[in-house]
């Protein structure tokens, strides 16, 4: 199809000046006065709104004729993206003055991309409106409101907290009720306290309500614009309950389970209202859009922000949607430009992909590099929120000791963590609940440094940090010796090269075994501090100056709690691995739900980190209360082992289930992973937006080894049945064979012309399919039953197959003893194969058969 599809845009009144290469169709720029348009097979997809800017308490507009375009000129190059053709326009304002904005547009035939420019040659001052972040104080491009006269579009709007943890689906069109993913309700971020709250005024866009009456049900009262305020003093740390992408009602749902006494709900960011209901606006809202029209998602244009992410902002108005500056910024730097960008191609996921190609590809990192981090390589243990550990400790003992008998009982129970996140409770805080100083504390670590901790356990570490406190005695303000920025707020922000260096290497050299940064809290940094949201290229800076600093500490860095806008701007900081796909985890939660999330952060090369889990369901004595359980500890094990992310149990001594736990890596705790994180299949979006059969969660991934391709489905939840195509995991024609919940005497023929139906199920009755070519003579690996990705290329190398044999070479540590499974496809008769490493570390099993039935099998 695609030699058929087309997209036009306009600007101007001349010729056209750019195609967009023969693969995929073409890419016209032909000039029509002001306008301008993106056609699809000769049908508009967008026609143009207004181009604006604002000085002062002016706005200059070619609505009403304020902005007049002057003049426009043809424009062809090649850069990093490619080679481009295109126009570029001026304009004038009152008098015939030179206006201070120019446009343009550059289309790249070779790659389907188009992409707008804002270009301020002289700078602009006095653009700011005020406090508020979350409009634009320029839009170009801007489309308009109406909808598609042939057939609707569907919309998915990655927004919100996290890697895009409120990301919404709908109809490009519909009002907001009719958005299919929230039928009525505003959802966002749930927190909720068990303790006696006080309630503290919100700086991050909360509302706190608190129970008014403890009947049943119980009454809550609400209090707009505050938040609950469990410790006093303007903060609260332990949140019992933090998930994101919640409604009201759900939010107090969760709050009666834990007979809370205050939960909060922060909902902005997202909506948008009017006609583009779906669509996210502002500093919590802006993020990649993906409209595709119906009912398969055939054709799709992925649209964002191209380049200084952390002030670009989307709008929807009567006027349509918008894409400029954010409106509190107050002066524009000579040169500065703003970019948008416009991907043409197919699918969710596909299209997700060729948009994050282009990012990366203007910075050069790639989508794989954060598979070199040591926490997407092996097993982990952590003590973040929902961890038993997490600011509590062992009875009578101190965190140092709690952690060692952490160690102890694992290495009894031949669970081999590598690696240890340290969340917030080791370091020093400030005025606000802010660091102060990064450095543990003496009744957490009495020999005030880590080092001799690592050296005891043989861990390294992932270290967490959240927002400045103002009297942080770093700041030279406050008798120190670096660069920090104070606006009055209750954080500040370093700016400062060398801060970055002497803090991250400080804990990543000598016997300081830091492997990985973690930066909590990155949204109330960036919510509360004016400066970041006020100066063009603060937040910019900051960024990059701890990507910097990471590098120079040899380390990588996890974002958490970020906007979508952060995880646009890694794209050009190397050292950021991972970041934070869904809220803090809580025993119980739907937290595991990282499927949508996960196209996001694959698209732009991070991984996404589901954070910790329970292995068991009940763990006795947590300060979580006594009713709290993880029913669903095999689903959260499923879904991190599939993420291709970090995997790190948080339970309490004695209470492991280690058989559980090693369903993730092999004995020496490096994880067996897929080669792309699972992500939620497009017929979960279509069927969101225009109804369809899928009612539920499917997700998939794949591995490939020994050059064939080895797919695993994982249905987290499901209310109806759903036959599956192979067509939509990628295969062709393809002979395969598909095991649920590894059940190898359950295997069964999956195909073209044979579905794989999945039935209903729920978190605790989830299944997983492993899918396995049928190779040359008849013979399909199955793999490893006992691990949810059964065939890894950690695990699996060459494969050999005759008419009556098959080999494949198998690598893991010395002693390790493994069950291989085979199926010979003739009779449909699997054959399980025990084999133990040798002191090599490296074997190869065989199987063999006789008239198709099993002869003989072993290892050597």
């Amino acid at each position: 199809f695609f030699e058929k599809k087309m997209v036009r845009a306009a600007l101007g009144s001349m010729a056209t000046w750019g195609l967009l290469g023969a693969a995929v169709g073409q890419l016209a720029v032909p000039q029509t006065g002001a306008n301008y348009s993106v056609t699809v097979a000769g049908k508009t997809w967008f026609s143009a709104s207004a181009t604006w800017y604002k000085q002062g308490s002016t706005v200059y507009s070619t609505a009403d004729g304020s902005l007049v375009l002057k003049a426009t000129t043809p424009i062809s190059g090649s850069d990093g993206q490619g080679t481009y053709t295109g126009v570029s326009a001026t304009y004038t304002i009152e008098g015939g003055k030179p206006a201070a904005m120019e446009t343009s547009v550059r289309v790249y035939a070779a790659t389907n991309v188009a992409v707008f420019t804002q270009s301020y040659p002289n700078g602009l001052d006095g653009t700011s409106n005020g406090s508020d972040s979350d409009g634009i104080l320029s839009s170009f491009p801007s489309f308009q409101n109406t909808a598609w006269p042939d057939a609707p579009r569907g919309v998915v709007s990655f927004q919100g907290d996290m890697d895009g943890d409120g990301t919404k689906v709908g109809v490009w069109g519909a009002p907001s009720s009719e958005v299919k993913a929230d039928p009525g309700n505003k959802t966002g971020l749930c927190r909720i306290t068990t303790s006696t709250a006080a309630l503290s005024p919100s700086r991050g866009g909360y509302n706190a309500w608190t129970v008014s009456s403890g009947g049943s049900p119980r009454q809550y009262e609400e209090h707009p614009g505050d938040f609950c305020d469990c410790q006093g003093g303007g903060r609260c740390e332990k949140w019992p309950f933090h998930q994101d992408g919640l409604t009201e009602a759900q939010c107090q749902a969760e709050c009666d389970k834990l007979s809370c006494a205050c939960f909060d709900l922060k909902t902005g960011g997202g909506g948008g209202g009017g006609n583009h209901g779906v669509i996210g606006t502002g500093v919590s809202g802006s993020g990649p859009i993906v409209v595709f029209d119906s009912p398969a998602a055939a054709t799709s244009v992925v649209i964002s922000a191209h380049n200084n992410f952390m002030v670009a902002s989307q709008t929807v108005d009567g006027n349509g949607l918008g894409y400029g500056i954010m409106s509190s910024v107050k002066d524009i730097p000579a040169g500065f430009t703003y970019e948008t960008v416009l991907v043409l191609s197919s699918g969710i996921n596909e299209a997700m992909n060729a948009w994050g190609d282009v990012l990366l590809k203007k910075s050069g990192k790639g989508r794989d590099d954060y598979r070199r981090d040591y926490a997407t390589q092996y097993l982990g243990y952590s003590t973040d929120n929902g961890a038993y550990y997490y600011y509590q400790t062992e009875k009578g003992k101190n965190y140092e000791d709690t952690l060692l008998d952490v160690h102890a009982y694992a290495q009894s129970e031949k669970i081999p963590y590598k690696y240890v996140l340290l969340d917030s409770w080791w370091y020093y805080k400030g005025e606000g609940g802010g660091i102060a100083t990064w450095d543990p504390r003496p009744d957490v670590f009495p020999e005030g440094t880590l080092a001799p901790f690592y050296e005891k356990t043989g861990w390294l570490g992932q270290l967490h940090n959240r927002y400045w406190s103002t009297n942080t005695p770093y700041a030279t303000k406050n008798g120190g010796k670096y660069n920090f920025v104070f606006d009055g707020s209750s954080v500040c922000v370093p700016d400062d090269q060398q801060f970055w260096n002497d803090l991250i290497a400080n804990k990543s050299r000598g016997g300081e075994k830091m492997f990985m940064y973690e930066q909590d809290w990155l949204d109330t940094e960036f919510d509360r501090m004016g400066y970041l949201r006020q100066n063009a290229t603060a937040a910019k800076t900051w960024l990059t100056q701890m990507n910097n600093g990471a590098i120079y500490g040899n380390a990588t860095i996890q974002y958490c709690m970020s906007h979508v806008r952060h995880i646009l701007q890694s794209t050009e900081l190397h050292a950021v691995t991972n970041a934070r796909a869904s809220g803090d985890y809580h025993p119980g939660s739907g937290q595991w739900n990282i499927g949508t999330t996960s196209i996001l952060a694959h698209a732009v090369g991070i991984a996404p980190s589901k954070d910790n889990y329970w292995s068991t369901p009940v763990q006795a004595g947590t300060h979580y209360g006594p009713s709290t359980s993880e029913p669903h500890g095999a689903l959260q094990s499923a879904v991190l082992s599939l993420s291709d992310g970090p995997v790190c149990p948080s339970d309490a001594v004695n209470a492991s289930n280690a058989s559980l736990i090693l369903h993730a890596c092999d004995a020496s705790g490096k994880l067996l992973r897929p080669d792309r994180p699972a992500t939620a299949i497009d017929a979960v979006f279509t069927s969101q937006a225009f109804g369809g059969d899928l009612q539920g969660e499917v997700w998939s991934t794949s591995t490939n080894v020994s050059g064939s391709r080895y797919s695993y489905v994982l249905v987290p939840k499901l209310s109806s049945n759903y036959s599956l195509a192979s067509s939509q995991l990628g295969y062709t024609h393809e002979s395969l064979v598909a095991v649920h919940r590894n059940d190898v005497n359950g295997a069964m023929p999956f195909g073209a012309s044979t579905p794989l139906e999945l039935t209903p199920c729920d978190e605790t009755s989830f299944d997983i399919v492993t899918v396995s070519p049928i190779l040359d003579d008849g013979w399909a690996l199955l793999g490893e039953p006992n691990k949810w990705v059964s065939v890894s290329p950690q695990r699996f190398g060459v494969v050999t197959t005759s008419a009556t044999q098959a080999t494949v070479g198998v690598t893991g540590p010395p002693g390790e003893t493994i069950t291989v499974a085979w199926m010979a496809t003739e009779r449909m008769i699997p054959i399980e194969v025990e084999c133990t490493i040798p002191a090599s570390g490296h074997a190869t099993v065989f199987v063999a058969t006789e008239n198709g039935a099993p002869r003989n099998s072993g290892c050597n």
